[in-house]
């Protein structure tokens, strides 16, 4: 799919993006939108074949996460859900917000606040 191109010293370029998964092709159109010149590296022979392709399209809510012993991971994932949200509906993304059921394996997990059925 990927071709032999020139060589990279006749470009100008700032930044260098390792992997074209979802994560460095976000990367690289962020950074391209604000000007930089910029080159996305991948080892496969197409984009997102690596670990984005073993994606389990869930948006995480961020509940497995102690918001004590981990607080940064809990208030990025909740702040993240909501712009992913965002993100597709200001571009008419087709998603689902279908919820989750939460059950209880043991009395510990019984008062933890969730809203009981």
């Amino acid at each position: 799919m990927f071709g032999r191109t020139a060589p990279c010293h006749h470009f100008h370029i700032q930044t260098a993006i390792i992997g074209a998964g979802v994560i460095g092709l976000s990367v690289a159109r962020a950074l391209s939108k604000k000007g930089h010149e910029l080159i996305v590296l991948e080892q496969s022979n197409a984009i997102g074949s690596g670990i984005s392709s073993r994606n389990s399209e869930v948006i995480h809510a961020g509940i497995y996460y102690d918001k004590d012993s981990t607080p940064l991971k809990s208030k990025f994932c909740v702040q993240g859900k909501k712009l992913l949200y965002d993100y597709c509906r200001e571009r008419d993304i087709p998603h689902r917000n279908c919820g989750k059921l939460l059950v209880a394996t043991d009395a510990e997990q019984l008062d933890v606040g969730l809203p009981q059925l």
